[in-house]
């Protein structure tokens, strides 16, 4: 019969394992950070996120959707996460975070024929801003009372909005958006002619992972994204796709 210390330290261990099937992990289109190319998904937290699961052993499947579906699913589900994820005070309890895995700069864009002064946020609130679904933007603007937002499923369906007339009821003045990689978005979608307005804040990102994700794998990951930014994997990756995308 196995001795109690025995019994003791495989229980152990087992905890500590990762888990015996892969997590499910969501990310949406939002260049540079994580996108598709070539259908391959690229980006500097993709990429980081995915050598923090390879150095901690833990398997990982991706799923690029809309940011709603994604943020919803990584809650519900058993083994799921989602990146990339700001973390701000409404939603410390909602995930586990395990980071940073990158950076985001934010930025406020218009049309070129745009000529109203924007210096700060407080000269959003006259327009309608336009920006994606359960994005931390939205709570942000929010909190700074900024109450216009237009919400969309998809940041690629904002830059054509810009061009809509007034009338139209899905016509936005301004879009909120990643600053590297708003005109990638907007040349995709068809709209070239557009200007930067107000630069609105950097902020790190981070894989978040739901609260049914066992707490020693979530252990692993962070210790191996700690590992990865002290040997400069981390800040490479983020120069890697800065350089692409200015």
């Amino acid at each position: 019969m196995p001795t109690r210390l025995a019994l003791l330290l495989a229980a152990a261990i087992a905890a500590a394992a990762p888990p015996a099937h892969a997590l499910r992990v969501f990310t949406e289109e939002n260049p540079p950070l994580n996108y598709t190319e070539g259908g391959k998904l690229v980006g500097a937290a993709a990429e980081m996120v995915q050598a923090i699961g390879k150095a901690a052993g833990v398997p990982m499947t991706f799923e690029v959707v809309p940011w709603q579906q994604g943020y919803s699913a990584a809650q519900a589900g058993r083994d799921t996460c989602l990146f990339s994820t700001a973390r701000l005070p409404d939603r410390e309890r909602l995930f586990a975070w395990i980071g940073p895995i990158g950076y985001s700069a934010w930025g406020v864009f218009a049309r070129n024929d745009f000529a109203k002064p924007v210096r700060s946020l407080a000269d959003l609130k006259p327009f309608r801003v336009g920006t994606v679904q359960f994005d931390a933007k939205v709570e942000y603007l929010k909190s700074s009372g900024v109450m216009n937002v237009w919400t969309v499923p998809e940041d690629a369906m904002n830059p054509p909005r810009l061009l809509l007339p007034k009338t139209d009821p899905s016509y936005i003045d301004l879009w909120i958006t990643n600053l590297h990689g708003a005109r990638a978005v907007a040349e995709k979608a068809g709209v070239k002619d557009l200007k930067l307005v107000l630069a609105v804040r950097d902020a790190p990102v981070y894989l978040a992972c739901g609260p049914y994700v066992p707490k020693a794998t979530v252990q692993a990951l962070q210790k191996a994204a700690e590992a990865l930014a002290k040997d400069g994997t981390l800040a490479r990756l983020v120069d890697k796709y800065d350089a692409k995308f200015k």
